[in-house]
């Protein structure tokens, strides 16, 4: 390194202070100095100086940085530290990217052994990488996908940068502590690129490399790296992989230079996100929070603008797991939006507390707005995060409320795997993936309620048979919870903590929390289902299928051999809310179940191998007589059921004793498809729609239930190979499900991955698809009861009881002030009971049987 370049790195060292690094942006007290003292008069908007140092010990580093993973760092002591000696594991700075205009740029850095000793005493290496960009050129996309030019110091190849290593290494290998200094200008139309190694603090280099790389490889994030899978290698996406590794610390980062853009906004944390629901007048927020430690401050309040200033309404504590802040409000006032805020204080070491906020809007309940439109969104194996421009897409929808169907994240998702013990840092794990997902959403769900579902990713497993909430069997497919209850609760309070109360929010097996209950918002009742949460595990209680306990293969199979006594779908407790929740229409004017899956085993393909299957338990198509009984309440509500899972986008009918006699439901397409499935019957459908595909219209699906297909995408068979494309054309995409409550219609949309959704004719083929409300319980009338005229009451609710039988037909609120109720046995007799729950007012009538031209007046 020449002596200017020594000199540069001297004086801006001295002169950038403490504290530049601050939660939400870059203090600027010492700027002018930068500015003067800098010979390259770098300005100071550019300069970045990290605080380690003022930080109480904790996992989470700061708001200006991101670390993969999450787990195997820590602030201890005033410095960073690398907690797991494996290969890449790597620090990003969020605030400052290399940009794509002229000018230099430096780094410096002091490391060092976490145990002490002589750098050359161990194995691995440390050091940066630069110009990291991931496929999508977005600095949220570089952090996971981002690949770069290395520079560090090797403990078998001393200094290297790149391809180019020094030869000699003992001056700098035999020290216990290391500064790294790395800087890069303009030659011609290339960069020169300089790393030297000093004893902290000293001029003189102890070795030095330099290279020279092209400008447009000098564009992206920078990154501290604790074991680098070789110089002249790619980073593994894998844990396991790469040369030797040991644990570093690092200490006084700083970067400055032209070529870096400032971000002081792309700041993630300490308020990482939030979500929050409407219902009934109770407004519930949760507040995700990182790993804090214990010297940082514990709650966060909760503030709303009224009159123009800022109002503390609660203050909670974090909890010491999940690192969620709940608030639960009553009596809230529904009727205007609210401006809220999220406070935290941030602690430092040196004793000066800096105040941090999360805004965003508890909208009003939109009881008066003709149209409720629900976004249905699942799957996202996050292949394009953070899919800025799907988000920007349903953000152009407006939808005022989102239901999160599970499978928020995959195993995969973010690169490392899965750590499934010990059971604090496997915890931390799961939390850097939800937080990948809280990065993707936040803008959307700080600013309208949403409900969020696990599936089996998000509690890592490929399937989940819940039983109740038991531990892991022999194999998954016996069925339980292969992680510990804890873990699992921790996934239940970041996911549904926020979501109205729970029905029965008593533990089940494990003192695992159950989620499931109703919400109400907009005049649309939902069903909150956990349809994974109860069900049998198929294997031990099927016949045997010669192979994987959830594949049916046997061309012979018979699906009734698989439908025995005592298997659950729902379970005891979720079939009582169901039957409840069908009667009960306070403050609604229609309905509609959410749940992981829909209630049907239609894929025929499966996976990349395209391997075709006789039946898949996994599928909510089984058990066959707790489906049926699940439907037969689901329709008592005339409710459309929205679910995902499927990686195959379809609108299904369902049939309990014939075609069509149930409700109607969505399986919305994925956000980002991994394991892709096919719906390619060996028979065309029969009453298929004229012109419509042949994998449309009447089946029995693998199980013999009836199933009316009324429109599917299946996807390319070969996708290409750009991420984005390969998404379009493995059909991810979005999902909207539009409720219009004056005419009893929902109309559900469904658009390819790269569609424009504002524009018209970008749907799939064969959507958007529209239901009317009473084609939910599409079952043949045997007969009608007299028609009622109803004064006194407008958009009253009628409710149909069976007495022979006792049981409620159906519960329905009507559009005007005539009803004929159409029932199902032309010889029993009939209670109804006429009124309007909102309000008190009923009348019941008893003995009612069916008549051809009768006339009741009711008035109130």
């Amino acid at each position: 390194m020449s002596n200017l370049h020594r000199r540069r790195f001297l004086q801006h060292a001295s002169t950038v202070g403490a504290g530049l690094a601050m939660t939400g942006q870059v203090a600027s007290s010492n700027a002018a100095a930068a500015d003067q003292a800098t010979p390259a008069k770098q300005s100071a908007k550019n300069v970045f100086q990290s605080d380690w140092k003022n930080i109480p010990d904790r996992v989470w580093l700061g708001p200006e940085f991101w670390s993969n993973p999450l787990q195997d760092w820590r602030i201890a002591g005033g410095r960073l530290e690398c907690t797991n000696a494996a290969p890449d594991r790597n620090v990003h700075l969020l605030t400052r990217q290399l940009a794509q205009t002229g000018g230099m740029f430096e780094m410096s850095v002091k490391l060092g052994r976490v145990d002490g000793g002589a750098l050359g005493g161990g194995k691995g290496s440390a050091g940066f990488r630069i110009g990291m960009q991931g496929p999508l050129a977005e600095y949220r996309n570089s952090v996971i996908y981002g690949n770069g030019i290395n520079a560090g110091v090797s403990t078998t190849d001393g200094l290297f940068l790149g391809q180019s290593k020094t030869e000699d290494s003992a001056a700098l290998l035999d020290r216990d502590e290391l500064e790294l200094r790395l800087s890069a200008e303009p030659d011609d139309k290339n960069y020169r690129v300089v790393l030297s190694a000093h004893a902290p603090g000293e001029d003189k280099a102890l070795a030095e490399v330099s290279a020279s790389f092209p400008a447009a490889r000098l564009v992206g994030n920078v990154a501290l790296v604790a074991n680098f899978p070789g110089p002249q290698q790619r980073r593994p996406r894998g844990a396991n992989r790469g040369p030797g590794a040991d644990r570093f610390w690092f200490a006084d980062w700083r970067v400055a230079g032209d070529r870096f853009d400032s971000h002081d906004e792309q700041v993630y944390g300490p308020i990482l996100f939030s979500q929050y629901t409407l219902s009934h007048g109770v407004m519930k927020l949760t507040a995700q929070m990182p790993p804090i430690g214990e010297g940082d401050s514990q709650t966060v309040q909760l503030q709303i603008k009224q009159d123009g200033a800022w109002k503390k309404l609660a203050e909670e504590k974090i909890h010491p797991e999940a690192r969620t802040a709940t608030f639960r409000i009553e009596d809230w006032d529904t009727t205007k939006d609210w401006p809220y805020r999220l406070a935290y204080t941030q602690k430092y070491n040196d004793g000066a507390p800096r105040e941090c906020e999360w805004t965003g809007v508890i909208r009003r309940d939109p009881v008066d707005k003709p149209n409720l439109n629900v976004a249905d969104v699942s799957c996202n194996i996050h292949a394009a995060f953070p899919n800025h421009e799907f988000v920007a897409k349903m953000a152009a929808l407006n939808p005022d409320l989102i239901a999160f169907t599970g499978d928020q994240f995959y195993e995969s998702t973010g690169g490392y795997g899965v750590q499934r013990t010990p059971l604090a840092p496997s915890i931390i794990d799961y939390l850097r993936k939800w937080y990948l997902h809280g990065w993707t959403w936040r803008e959307l769900t700080k600013d309208r309620p949403s409900v969020s579902i696990p599936d089996d990713h998000d509690v890592y497993q490929g399937n989940i048979w819940g039983e109740g909430g038991a531990g892991k069997q022999a194999t998954q497919e016996m069925g339980g919870y292969g992680m510990h209850p804890t873990w699992v609760n921790v996934v239940h309070r970041t996911q549904t903590s926020h979501h109205p109360d729970a029905y029965d929010p008593r533990p089940i097996k494990q003192g695992i929390i159950p989620y499931y209950g109703a919400m109400t918002y907009g005049r649309i009742s939902f069903a909150i289902l956990a349809d994974r949460m109860f069900k049998t595990g198929p294997e031990g209680e099927v016949p045997p299928t010669g192979g994987r306990g959830d594949h049916v293969k046997d061309p012979d199979f018979d699906p009734k051999s698989a439908d025995l006594p005592g298997l659950e779908l729902l379970g005891e407790g979720q079939m009582k809310f169901l039957r409840e929740w069908a009667g009960d229409l306070r403050g609604a004017e229609m309905k509609a179940v959410i749940s992981q899956t829909i209630f049907t085993a239609m894929a025929t393909t499966h996976g990349q191998g395209r391997e075709r299957l006789r039946a898949d338990y996994d599928a909510n198509g089984w058990p066959q007589t707790a489906r049926d009984e699940a439907l037969r309440q689901i329709r008592k509500a005339f409710a459309v059921h929205l679910a995902g899972d499927q990686h195959l986008p379809a609108v299904v009918h369902y049939g309990i004793d014939a075609q069509r006699d149930a409700g109607v439901a969505f399986a919305g397409p994925a956000v980002n498809v991994g394991y892709p499935r096919w719906f390619e019957p060996e028979e065309p459908g029969k009453n298929r729609q004229p012109g419509a595909p042949e994998n449309t219209g009447e089946f029995l699906d693998h199980f013999g239930n009836f199933m009316t297909v009324r429109a599917v995408a299946n996807g390319a068979v070969k996708p290409r190979d750009a991420v984005l494309e390969r998404m379009h054309d493995k059909t991810s995409g979005l999902g909207l499900v539009r409720f219009d409550k004056p005419n009893r219609r929902i109309t559900i949309d469904c658009w390819p991955y790269l569609a424009d959704p504002l524009k018209v004719g970008t749907q799939f083929a064969g959507w958007p698809v529209v239901v009317d409300m009473l084609e939910n319980y599409g079952r043949k009338a045997a007969a009608h009861l007299p028609t009622l005229r109803i004064a006194g009451l407008e958009s009253p609710v009628v409710q149909v009881v069976n007495e022979k039988t006792k049981e409620v037909e159906y519960t329905l609120r009507l559009t005007g002030d005539a009803f004929r109720p159409h029932v199902f046995d032309a010889d029993a007799a009939y209670t109804l009971h006429i009124g309007d729950p909102d309000t008190g007012d009923r009348k019941t009538l008893k003995g009612v049987r069916a008549s051809q031209d009768e006339t009741i007046d009711v008035t109130f």
